[in-house]
């Protein structure tokens, strides 16, 4: 729907209409069928039936803002910045203030305005549609159908990642609307529930590794056999990591996009892992092996001189979990649990150590888990240290990054690095965004 202000276009995703395409389509279903010619009836958007975990789990967690009382219709204006790397702690209030309004059935109405938006991260805009498509859908459920309609940034490079990979893309209301095709490879979102076996793992990593070197190819570059089997492995552990550590009742998802960007002389790539269930802290606080626990008392007495408000339990145990053998579930005496760990960081300084730009521009790559803010930078990197009877870490070498000087992990971090939110993220978020250039790519290989 368009309608015509000046010279300003309203637009957007009217969701009644939305919901009569979707309800005629339910009256004469597509079907396809698979090798058995069974009937498989399609999904209205990629939470299926997830929605109810996603609502239970926020509401568990109190997501709503207290004493908000919302209007029958509302205007949601996203900022300039809306960017959990850049943004975190006000992305995470406006996350709080959409879900408060939509779970409200006072508001029939919500209108998303993008207009002013100039930096739109995929992490934040693709939290908060998951947010918005799990309410809608339980809202249907209830015969309190919410209508959306929005407006269009003015930032051409915010429009395509909004169309590409955005609100009306999850929404499937992209008829009439066009972003640049040409130079835009999008990874649709792939969603995924608690396995304590990650058999999801190995399909979705092998799908990313596709999907980079797809925008590898665009800078005239491919992975070989090595670098394919390689990058696999390191993100299969990421995912393996959303699947096994978020608690039972979490679900996770992770999503791509990439744009061409100067002229066609670099890309831009952003990569979301999103788990929404137990943070890091709290996986390791209530369900870690015996061993892990161990270890986890030994970090924290080490620890507790230098303990305050901006260094407290739960981020000691963030960046603890960070380090390599270091996770909820190893057990030395296990097979297949005792090289768990580092999965995370490895991939994180990877796409570091490539995804910068000739032009100077620099990757930005964070983690986020309740009240913890982890922002990645070249300041410091994951280095092999040497232990000799440790408690936490054996004797030998291992891969520690303690965002120090002195790499010292019974250290307090870096407060530019290591962050203590005012506010709470029910989940794990891990936000990537880094550059594909030829240029820098080919000297850094020589």
């Amino acid at each position: 729907m368009i309608k015509k202000k000046g010279k300003q276009k309203y637009i957007l995703y009217l969701m009644r209409r939305q919901r009569k395409i979707l309800r005629a389509r339910q009256r004469h279903k597509k079907k396809t069928f698979n090798s058995k010619g069974h009937c498989i009836p399609q999904e209205e958007n990629f939470l299926g039936r997830d929605y109810i975990s996603v609502i239970n789990h926020l509401d568990h967690n109190n997501f709503a803002m207290p004493n908000f009382f919302p209007k029958k219709v509302e205007t949601i204006h996203i900022p300039e910045i809306f960017s959990i790397s850049e943004n975190a702690e006000n992305v995470i209030k406006l996350l709080r203030k959409v879900y408060t309004i939509i779970r409200s059935q006072k508001t029939s109405e919500l209108i998303f305005d993008h207009t002013k938006c100039s930096n739109l991260g995929l992490s934040a805009s693709t939290i908060m549609d998951i947010i918005v498509l799990a309410v809608c859908k339980y809202r249907e459920r209830e015969d309190s159908v919410l209508s959306l309609e929005g407006l269009l940034p003015h930032n051409d490079t915010v429009r395509n990642i909004l169309l590409a990979s955005g609100l009306p893309y999850h929404l499937h209301a992209e008829h009439g609307l066009s972003f640049d095709e040409k130079h835009v490879e999008r990874f649709k979102t792939i969603k995924g529930q608690h396995d304590k076996y990650a058999n999801k793992a190995d399909g979705t990593s092998t799908k990313l590794m596709l999907y980079f070197n797809r925008c590898l190819k665009t800078q005239g570059m491919e992975l070989n056999e090595e670098g394919k089997r390689l990058l696999s492995r390191i993100l299969g552990e990421v995912i393996s990591n959303c699947e096994i550590h978020g608690g039972e009742t979490a679900t996770w998802y992770t999503q791509g996009h990439y744009q061409m960007k100067d002229n066609n002389s670099f890309g831009e790539m952003q990569i979301l892992f999103l788990t929404l269930g137990d943070t890091i802290y709290e996986g390791l606080l209530n369900n870690s092996s015996s061993e892990t626990n161990r270890k986890l008392q030994h970090i924290l007495n080490r620890q507790r001189k230098n303990m305050n408000s901006k260094w407290d339990k739960e981020m000691i145990f963030t960046v603890f979990a960070l380090q390599e053998g270091i996770s909820r579930l190893r057990d030395e005496n296990i097979e297949g649990y005792e090289g768990r760990g580092s999965g995370t960081v490895s991939m994180i300084e990877m796409f570091n150590d490539i995804g910068k730009c000739k032009n100077g521009l620099t990757p930005q790559m964070t983690i986020v888990s309740g009240k913890t803010l982890i922002k990645f930078t070249d300041k410091y990197k994951m280095e092999e240290k040497e232990f000799n009877c440790d408690i936490a870490f054996g004797t030998g070498v291992k891969r520690i990054i303690a965002f120090n000087h002195d790499n010292d992990i019974y250290s307090p971090p870096d407060a530019n690095n290591v962050i203590k939110m005012s506010e709470y993220f029910p989940g794990t978020v891990i936000s990537l965004k880094f550059y594909l250039d030829n240029r820098y790519i080919t000297n850094k290989k020589n």
